[in-house]
C-alpha cells in the first residue's frame, strides 16, 4: 500500500517518467539507474576577450560572468538526466554562503535526486574557470568541503560512478581506504562500478602518491574507468615525449586492466579514444550492467575518432559529458563500439552549446544480447552454484516513515523516506503494483521466472514435490522510522477464499536494534467493539487492550496469522513471512493513507475483521511467541515452523550450511559464504544446487528458509 502524494511529487515524477519514456520506448527494455558521488563545485567562467595575465595594477575589461555547478556530480549527473537516465547524485559542501548558492541550483536542477551533506565550517568548493578566446582552459580551483568527502551517502544505482579522486583528499587517505570501501559497497549491492580521475597536480598531496600502486588496490574493484590521457600521465607522472598520443592512451589502457579494471576508456582530446576490455570472467564479475553481456564486452580493443562539433562554444566540461554518455549506454545495455559513439557524440554535443535529449539514446543504442549461459547460470533460468549478492529493493511511496537504518546496516548511506522496507527475495508485488517488490538476479531475469523455469534446481526436489514452484517466503529488512499503525494478517483458509491469493500472511521478526512492540490483544473485543474502536479511530484505547512489550537485539517474535500487532519507532528487523501482501488496517490516522478505503482489502470491515483475532491472550501466551536472545536455540517459537524457519548462526572461524533455498542476511561480517565475499550488512540468496556451504570469517548471519517439506 502506498502513501498519497503531493502535487509536487506528481508532477516530478510525470514529468522523470516522461523523459524515460521519451528515451527508452523505442529501445524495448529499462535503462538502469546511475549513482554520480564525488567532486562538485561552483563554475565561475568571466567571458574573456583577451588571453588574461596577471599584470600589477593593470585592469582588464572582462564579459559577463558565468555562474553554474561544476565537477563531475553536477556535468556528469546533468548530462546523464538529460539523456532520460534515472540518476541519483551525492556531493558534500560546506556551511558557508557560497553552499545556498549550490543549494539553489541544485534543487533547480535535480530536484531532490541530489543528496548534499554539509562539512562544518569548511568553505564549499569553487572553480575559476578561465578560457581565452582560441586556448585550452585554465583553473584556479579551491577544493574546499569536497577535502572532507568520503561517500558516506550511496545513492541508488545498478552503476555507481565516483568522479575525481584526486581532488578529494579524504577518499585517498589511509591508503585509499575510504575510497575502497565506497566501491567495495558499491560492488556488494551488484553494482557496476565506474571511476573517472582529473588531471593531478604534482604540487599536491595527490600529487605526491603512487599512484601505480593506488591502482593496483582499487582497480580490481572498478568495471569501468574513463580517463583522460592528461590525467594518466599526470598522476603516473610519465613523460609523453614524441609517442603518438593514441597510442600512449592504448599502451595505458592495457596497464590499467592488468591492474584490475574490467573496462578502460582512455581519451586523448580531439585524437578520439581508446577502448580496451578485460576478458569474460572479468567482466562476469562487473556488476548488474555488464556482466549479462560480458560475452559482448569481454576481449575488445579498438580506438574511436571523436565527431567534430558543428562550433565551438566551451570544452568545459565535455570529458565528464563524454563519461555520462557512455555510462548512459553501458546502463542502457549498447556493446562496446555504440557506448563509445555515444561518449563522443555526447561531448561533441556539450561541446557546440547544444542540449542533450532523451532521443539521443533512443536513436544510437540497441541492447546487445545477453551473455550466452552455461549450465547453472541463471541467465538461463537454471539455479546458480554459487550465493547471488542482492542490492537493496526498496519499493518507494509506502505509507509510513523510515529507510535510514537500512542504508546504515547495508552500508549504502542515505536512503529516500518512505522507503521503510527492503524486499530480499521476493516473487512477491506490492498488492496492487505489478512488478514492484520483485527480486530481479543480475542479469535482469526476474526471480519468479527463473524459479518457474528450474524450480528443482532453486528449491529442491522434495520441496517442489510438496510445495510445487512455491517459494514459501519472502523476507524483509524493515525500519520503523515512525511507529507502524495497528494491523493483522489473514491465514491461509481466509486469504484463498476470499483474496484469491494462494497464502495468508504468517511472519515473524528477527530484532535488529531494540525497542517495543505490540502483540496481541490483553483483553477481549467483541466485533461491534472492534469496529467501533476502527470507526472512530481511538487508537489510544485499541493500544491499551494489547500486550506492550519491550524487546533486545537478538530477540525472536512470532506473529501467528490474525493477531493484532505493532512495531514501535526505531526498531530494525529482518523479518520473514509467507509471500503475500495482506494487510487489515485497523489505524490510519496519523498516516499517509486512506485506511477507510485501502484498509480492509477491499472486502469491507465487517468482513475482514471477522479474520482479526478478538480473544485476549495471556501474558504467558504471548512470552510463548518470543525467543529471547539469551535463549542458547538458534531459531523461531516452533509454531512458526508450520510457516517458514530462521536460524541464527555465530560463526567463529567457519561454519558449514545445509543444502536448500535460502535467504542469508549477515547481521555482523564480513564472512565468506561458499567463497562469496559478504560485508556486513549484505543479503544472499542461495539455490538448492548450491549444496551445502561453508561460511568462513567472525560474524553472524541469518538464514531464511521455507517450511521442512514432508
Amino acid at each position: 500500500m502506498r502513501r498519497h502524494r503531493s502535487s509536487r511529487e506528481i508532477a516530478a515524477a510525470v514529468f522523470f517518467a516522461g523523459l524515460a519514456c521519451a528515451t527508452l520506448g523505442g529501445m524495448g527494455q529499462r535503462c538502469l539507474p546511475v549513482a554520480v558521488v564525488g567532486h562538485l563545485c561552483v563554475d565561475l567562467a568571466p567571458r574573456l576577450r583577451e588571453a588574461a595575465v596577471l599584470e600589477p595594477g593593470r585592469l582588464f575589461d572582462v564579459g559577463p560572468l558565468g555562474v553554474s555547478l561544476g565537477g563531475c556530480v553536477a556535468n556528469t549527473g546533468s548530462r546523464l538526466l538529460e539523456l532520460g537516465v534515472d540518476a541519483h547524485l551525492a556531493a558534500t559542501v560546506g556551511d558557508d554562503d557560497l553552499a545556498e548558492v549550490v543549494r539553489a541550483a541544485a534543487l533547480r536542477s535535480f530536484g531532490e535526486r541530489v543528496t548534499l551533506d554539509v562539512e562544518p565550517g569548511a568553505g564549499t568548493s569553487y572553480s575559476v574557470v578561465v578560457e581565452p578566446p582560441g586556448q585550452d582552459r585554465t583553473f584556479w580551483h579551491h577544493s574546499g568541503a569536497n577535502d572532507a568527502f568520503t561517500g558516506g551517502t550511496l545513492p541508488p544505482g545498478d552503476v555507481v560512478h565516483v568522479g575525481y579522486p584526486s581532488l578529494l583528499p579524504g577518499l585517498l587517505a589511509k591508503d585509499g581506504t575510504p575510497l575502497l570501501d565506497l566501491l567495495r559497497r558499491a560492488s556488494a549491492r551488484g553494482s557496476t562500478t565506474s571511476l573517472d580521475l582529473a588531471v593531478v597536480d604534482e604540487k599536491s598531496a595527490a600529487g605526491q602518491r603512487d599512484w601505480a600502486d593506488l591502482f593496483a588496490r582499487v582497480l580490481p574493484l572498478v568495471d569501468v574507468l574513463s580517463p583522460s590521457l592528461d590525467d594518466l600521465l599526470s598522476a603516473l607522472r610519465i613523460d609523453p615525449g614524441t609517442t603518438p598520443r593514441l597510442d600512449l592512451a592504448d599502451e595505458l589502457a592495457g596497464r590499467l586492466l592488468g591492474w584490475g579494471a574490467a573496462v578502460a576508456v582512455v581519451s586523448a582530446g580531439a585524437e578520439g579514444l581508446v577502448v580496451r576490455t578485460a576478458g569474460r570472467e572479468r567482466l562476469e564479475r562487473a556488476g548488474s550492467a555488464l556482466a549479462p553481456r560480458a560475452e559482448a564486452w569481454a576481449g575488445r580493443r579498438f580506438r574511436r575518432p571523436v565527431i567534430a562539433p558543428r562550433r565551438i562554444v566551451s570544452t568545459n566540461g565535455a570529458g565528464d559529458a563524454a563519461t555520462a554518455g557512455l555510462l548512459a549506454a553501458v546502463a542502457a545495455g549498447a556493446d562496446p563500439e555504440t557506448a563509445a559513439l555515444v561518449a563522443v557524440t555526447v561531448a561533441a554535443t556539450v561541446i557546440a552549446g547544444d542540449r542533450v535529449t532523451p532521443t539521443l539514446l533512443e536513436d544510437l543504442v540497441t541492447p546487445a544480447p545477453t551473455t550466452p549461459s552455461a549450465p547453472g547460470d541463471p541467465a538461463a533460468g537454471a539455479a546458480p552454484s554459487a550465493p547471488l549478492l542482492l542490492p537493496a529493493n526498496q519499493p518507494r511511496g509506502r505509507f509510513y516513515r523510515g529507510g535510514a537504518a537500512i542504508g546504515a546496516f547495508r552500508g549504502t548511506g542515505a536512503a529516500e523516506e518512505f522507503t521503510p522496507e527492503d524486499w530480499v527475495g521476493s516473487v512477491t508485488c506490492v498488492r496492487g503494483e505489478p512488478g514492484i517488490g520483485e527480486t530481479s538476479l543480475p542479469d535482469g531475469v526476474r526471480l519468479r521466472d527463473a524459479v518457474a523455469a528450474d524450480p528443482e534446481g532453486w528449491l529442491g526436489a522434495a520441496h517442489v514435490a510438496a510445495f510445487g514452484a512455491d517459494t514459501k517466503l519472502l523476507v524483509k529488512l524493515l525500519d520503523a522510522g515512525q511507529r507502524l499503525p495497528v494491523h493483522a494478517h489473514p491465514h491461509d483458509d481466509f486469504a484463498q477464499t476470499h483474496c484469491g491469493t494462494a497464502h495468508g500472511k504468517a511472519e515473524a521478526w528477527y530484532i535488529l536494534s531494540p525497542g517495543e512492540v505490540w502483540l496481541g490483544l490483553a483483553r477481549d473485543l467483541d466485533a461491534e467493539t472492534l469496529g467501533r474502536l476502527v470507526t472512530e479511530q481511538d487508537i489510544d484505547t485499541l493500544l491499551g487492550a494489547m500486550h506492550r512489550i519491550p524487546v533486545a537485539a537478538g530477540d525472536r517474535v512470532y506473529v501467528p496469522p490474525g493477531v493484532l500487532h505493532a512495531i514501535g519507532q526505531g526498531i530494525l528487523l529482518a523479518e520473514v513471512q509467507e509471500p503475500e501482501d495482506l494487510s487489515i488496517l485497523l489505524e490510519w490516522r496519523d498516516f499517509e493513507l486512506d485506511g477507510a478505503t485501502d484498509g480492509h482489502l477491499d472486502l469491507g470491515f465487517p468482513l475482514a475483521l471477522s479474520a482479526v483475532e478478538h480473544s485476549a491472550r495471556s501474558r504467558e501466551q504471548v512470552e510463548a511467541l518470543l525467543t529471547r536472545a539469551d535463549d542458547p536455540g538458534p531459531g523461531l517459537p516452533v509454531a512458526a515452523e508450520e510457516y517458514f524457519r530462521l536460524d541464527r548462526h555465530d560463526v567463529r572461524g567457519s561454519a558449514e550450511l545445509e543444502a536448500g533455498f535460502a535467504i542469508l542476511v549477515v547481521t555482523e561480517g564480513p564472512l565468506e559464504i561458499g567463497g562469496v565475499p559478504a560485508p556486513a550488512g549484505s543479503t544472499l540468496l542461495v539455490a538448492a544446487a548450491a549444496g551445502g556451504l561453508t561460511v568462513r570469517g567472525n560474524g553472524e548471519l541469518l538464514a531464511c528458509r521455507p517450511p521442512v517439506a514432508r
